[in-house]
């Protein structure tokens, strides 16, 4: 159900899944943003989010090259879960007559699943 402000978890939550806190980004400090380094390829996952304007968006690099970059506006919810190994990030929107999930797990390897992205055959 949506609210005026977006749910973000706890510091110990984004400690368990980035190992880092969110910190305010110089040239916006309402927007915060998260990042961690994943795997041995250098790929670089980064969550960024403005609470008070419910938005989200996260990005993956590799190599030094941007090659996802995915967007959410009217966020209700930003989970972080650590289970069986793996961790991985939750962004839930519930609007009328819309709801979705982006999910993305971070840790062991990076994996996107996106009912609102289809990559056709």
């Amino acid at each position: 159900m949506a609210s005026d402000v977006m749910e973000i978890p706890d510091d110990p939550d984004f400690l368990e899944v980035f190992g880092a806190i969110p910190e305010p980004m110089e040239h916006d400090p309402d927007v915060w943003r998260v990042e961690t380094v994943v795997g041995d390829a250098g790929e670089l996952v980064a969550l960024s989010f403005d609470i008070g304007a419910r938005s989200v968006r996260l990005t993956r690099e590799l190599m030094g090259e941007r090659d996802v970059e995915l967007y959410r506006e009217q966020v209700d919810r930003i989970l972080l879960y650590s289970r069986g190994g793996e961790r991985g990030i939750v962004v839930e929107v519930d609007i009328p007559s819309f709801k979705s999930e982006l999910r993305v797990v971070v840790s062991p390897r990076f994996r996107l699943m996106d009912p609102m992205l289809y990559l056709g055959p």
